[in-house]
């Protein structure tokens, strides 16, 4: 039982560390504690729902339009929900977030958390077998899902900063769906590739995990290089408010190729395409 216990708890332990470790600027514990617990008692309302959802919704049988419909409703937007909400509330409203990478971090912990329990009932249900497969699949994927909402609540965290209402909106919208699909092609495609036993779809579902996997970890090793304080407080004066409610990035480098916020091309530009941000000329 303890050896199953640690297998279950081992790859959640190892992404947390992963995530920590690259935030320069560390956050609380205290904070990521009371995310983390959040994230893993969150589980019991899931469940709840989830059931709920259940009798009107079957999510491993018939096609795969009903499939992705089925999953994306009473699966996956009910786990990301949850998480964004606890993300939103705990993190995104916190005085502790003032660097973009730091909401990649609570949303992650957030995540681990739901899916620690969920590891824990999956492993001592299936097996060791189960652990380790959940372990190279289920528990990256939660990762990847909390990552994607990370990086687009803090795009929202820069808009709102800059007093861009509409971009601010549309990253908000983004931080719960884009997850939300990304979750759902996820489980549809393991669901369909069970339901009409298709390796085809088995090699789909890799292709997929593999794209997704590579790309939030590019994301996570980019942003956590951009430490900049997104605050209108800050102290070095590198980025600065010019009192018209612009975020204004005050640069000695006469050429500058790079957002350095959001790490976007911006050159040639006066403003970054992505975030907003004013160049100073």
């Amino acid at each position: 039982m303890s050896i199953l216990l640690a297998s279950a708890i081992f790859p959640i332990v190892v992404l947390c560390y992963y995530i920590y470790v690259k935030d320069i600027n560390k956050e609380p514990s205290s904070l990521l504690a009371k995310i983390f617990i959040l994230g893993f008692y969150s589980a019991i309302p899931v469940v709840i729902v989830e059931i709920a959802l259940g009798i009107f919704f079957q999510s491993e049988s018939g096609s795969f339009l009903s499939i992705f419909i089925s999953t994306f409703i009473s699966v996956a937007l009910v786990e990301e929900g949850f998480k964004w909400f606890i993300t939103k509330l705990v993190g995104y409203n916190n005085k502790e977030f003032d660097e973009i990478y730091d909401i990649i971090v609570y949303a992650v912990f957030a995540s681990l958390g739901f899916a620690c329990i969920e590891n824990i009932l999956y492993v001592f249900q299936n097996g060791f077998v189960n652990a380790i497969l959940r372990a190279l699949i289920s528990v990256p994927g939660h990762t990847c899902f909390a990552v994607l909402m990370g990086y687009f609540f803090s795009e929202a965290k820069i808009a709102s900063v800059n007093q861009n209402e509409i971009l601010f909106k549309k990253n908000i919208c983004c931080s719960i769906l884009v997850p939300t699909v990304a979750h759902t092609l996820f489980d549809a495609i393991i669901f369909y590739a069970s339901y009409v036993n298709s390796l085809l779809f088995v090699l789909i579902f890799f292709i997929f995990y593999i794209i997704m996997v590579v790309c939030c970890f590019k994301m996570v090793n980019k942003v956590s290089k951009l430490q900049h304080n997104i605050s209108t407080k800050l102290s070095d004066g590198s980025i600065s408010n010019n009192g018209n409610g612009q975020i204004v990035f005050n640069s000695t480098i006469s050429k500058i190729d790079f957002c350095p916020i959001c790490g976007n091309n911006v050159e040639g530009c006066h403003y970054c395409p992505s975030c907003g941000l004013h160049l100073n000329d």
